[in-house]
């Protein structure tokens, strides 16, 4: 099998990429209908028209896992935005010229993408501890929800390797353009 060009490693990992995008894409679209849902629910509440909600629909509103959707949402929004950015670098890969200054960019905006999305999960963690205990609801088993802080090392370390793969891109980038200039 053929490392680079069509009917390469390459194109396969491209395609599984985009199966993937396009999932994170209906799932965002799913989560995001819930929430205009809600909100639409919460609203002809507040104001008194429409019918009152089924029995189910106020329970599934009740549960915690209510509070972290719009967090999910934000997740799942920079998870798409870093398969993205993959899939802009494996389509140059495909064409067999992977070495372009769009990925550096491509490579740095994935740092930024992943540690964002690691901020995002600090504060849910935050926010719904926050929440839960504003709300006064009970924690099953026993259990105590307390707000504590872990570092997560591998995703801050990917993140400085891709910093550092991007500016050795663009460096390499910059070289090849370069020596192009040279006879």
């Amino acid at each position: 099998m053929k490392t680079l060009g069509q009917g390469s490693l390459a194109s396969l990992l491209k395609i599984l990429l985009d199966i993937v995008y396009y999932l994170l894409w209906a799932v965002l679209g799913l989560a995001s209908l819930i929430i205009v849902l809600i909100v639409f629910g919460g609203i002809s509440r507040l104001l008194g028209f429409g019918s009152e909600l089924p029995l189910s629909i106020r329970q599934f509103l009740a549960m915690d896992v209510v509070l972290a959707l719009p967090l999910a949402i934000a997740a799942l929004a920079a998870v798409t935005f870093v398969v993205d950015r993959l899939r802009r670098i494996m389509a140059t890969l495909i064409a067999g010229d992977p070495f372009v200054q769009e990925n550096s960019n491509h490579l740095r905006a994935i740092a930024i993408g992943i540690a964002v999305y690691q901020l995002l999960h600090y504060g849910a963690h935050g926010v719904l501890s926050l929440m839960i205990t504003l709300l006064g609801r009970p924690v099953e088993g026993g259990a105590r929800v307390v707000p504590e802080f872990s570092l997560n090392l591998g995703a801050w370390f990917a993140v400085l390797a891709m910093l550092v793969l991007a500016e050795i891109f663009r460096e390499g980038t910059r070289m090849r353009e370069e020596q192009k200039l040279t006879i």
